[in-house]
């Protein structure tokens, strides 16, 4: 489990005139995060941190509850292809050897925003959930559980959602709906960044964002 502590972290002060203590250490995650929302809502006005969690808060309980009854498809429209296809993987492993994988009693408490990545060809939200769930791998012939615990239990995990470096929030659910190409108004897939037709710009086109990584750390 990942420990809230970032006590090893935290902006170290210096003394007028000292030189000799070394560089300043870098702000913890979180304050770089705020200092980075606020470069991303210059670029989005739209995009609202409250909004996005609520949005991510959903997105985590479908892949936990899609995990419960292995059912890979019903998160295919949330997830990145990458995600996708190793939770697949995941299923098929339980699948083969003969093992049922349980999630219930999800209580899930509010998310933060830990970790902003807005350069590059992508931008990157790292969020942290608490909260209390029954996750646990079941072997089908014995009923005994050989991973996790049938009990409830407390956990810390890190979800990163990611969309492609210029795109822009919907103003309104509606205007999130079907896009075409400014040039030849052929129907853009959201988040596409060029016109797959004739090859245009299409920047800030709604942009989803999609959970690509799931860890106990927000470093790995």
């Amino acid at each position: 489990m990942f420990s809230d502590d970032l006590s090893g972290m935290t902006i170290g002060g210096m003394g007028a005139g000292t030189t000799d203590l070394g560089p300043t250490p870098a702000p913890p995650l979180w304050v770089q995060a705020k200092a980075q929302l606020e470069t991303l809502q210059k670029a989005d006005p739209d995009f609202l941190e409250a909004t996005f969690l609520a949005q991510a808060s959903k997105t985590f309980a479908a892949v936990l509850a899609a995990e419960g009854v292995m059912d890979a498809s019903a998160i295919a429209a949330l997830v990145t292809p990458g995600y996708l296809q190793h939770f697949q993987a995941r299923i098929d492993d339980w699948k083969g050897g003969g093992f049922t994988r349980v999630v219930s009693d999800l209580s899930l408490d509010s998310p933060t925003t830990f970790k902003v990545s807005i350069g590059g060809d992508t931008q990157a939200i790292t969020v942290r959930f608490t909260g209390s769930v029954k996750r646990f791998t079941r072997e089908d012939m014995t009923n005994i559980v050989s991973d996790g615990s049938a009990q409830a239990a407390s956990f810390t995990e890190f979800a990163t959602f990611v969309r492609p470096a210029g795109s822009t929030t919907p103003k309104t659910v509606a205007l999130a709906g079907a896009l075409h190409c400014p040039s030849c108004g052929a129907p853009v897939a959201d988040g596409a960044l060029k016109c797959t037709f004739c090859g245009a710009t299409v920047s800030g086109s709604g942009g989803s964002w999609l959970l690509d990584k799931t860890s106990a750390s927000a470093y790995t």
